[in-house]
């Protein structure tokens, strides 16, 4: 069984886009990487129109945003980003360079929140460049896959829908594994109505214990957090 997931095989997967055309080969350009890299931490609010694409790597910000609910990320401009930024990533930039003729602006970066903040190498990284018009282009991705298991730990933090439901199923399940003489007092006939009333005792006690221990540990909900530049 696979225990990593690929966080581009995934936004692809959620991708809901019409066909462009492919890019052509490139060459490089020699710019080096400090110019390059002043313009990835220096912008921000720009856009770079290209006309020579891959069209596999094209992705919407609607695509994007479901990605970093799903996973618990953050999506900002790439001045924010605390850690390096690999010689793969400038060597892309130089193909693209050369082919479109001008250089690149407005970068992107998806990554957990901590990578905004903190050095750390072991996460999963994804460079963009805005193209404008809620288009996003994948420059390159780095670092080590997410575990497969993240998406469903950060499930109930996707937003406030999920957090509930998922309470509701927990309690649920809670309410009906216990057996019927478990449930059933000595002088009961059924042990629906006791079943009942442990279900919504579950709901009460579950969304208080998630409220101080889960909701005030994550903060926010992902629908809330995937592109904020704030420190919750």
């Amino acid at each position: 069984m696979q225990l990593e997931v690929n966080l581009v095989n995934e936004l692809r997967a959620i991708r809901k886009r019409s066909s462009v055309d492919k890019s052509r080969s490139v060459q490089y350009q020699n710019e080096p990487n400090e110019s390059i890299l002043n313009r990835i931490k220096g912008g921000t609010g720009k856009t770079t129109e290209l006309n020579h694409l891959d069209a596999d790597r094209i992705f919407s910000i609607e695509d994007i945003r479901e990605l970093c609910i799903q996973y618990r990320l953050r999506f900002l401009d790439a001045s924010r980003f605390a850690n390096e930024i690999p010689e793969e990533a400038f060597e892309e930039i130089r193909k693209i360079q050369g082919v479109e003729q001008k250089n690149l602006e407005g970068f992107k970066i998806v990554a957990p929140a901590s990578m905004f903040h903190l050095i750390q190498k072991d996460k999963d990284p994804m460079l963009f460049l805005d193209m404008g018009h809620g288009k996003y282009y994948l420059i390159h991705k780095w670092g080590k896959d997410l575990k497969v298991w993240r998406k469903w730990l950060v499930y109930p933090m996707r937003s406030f829908e999920t957090f509930l439901s998922t309470l509701v199923a927990i309690a649920f399940i809670g309410a009906i594994l216990p057996s019927d003489s478990v449930m059933m007092g000595p002088y009961d006939s059924s042990a629906l109505p006791i079943r009942v009333i442990f279900f919504f005792y579950l709901v009460l006690a579950l969304s208080g214990l998630g409220a101080l221990y889960g909701y005030s540990r994550m903060k926010d909900f992902s629908n809330n957090l995937w592109n904020s530049k704030y420190t919750l």
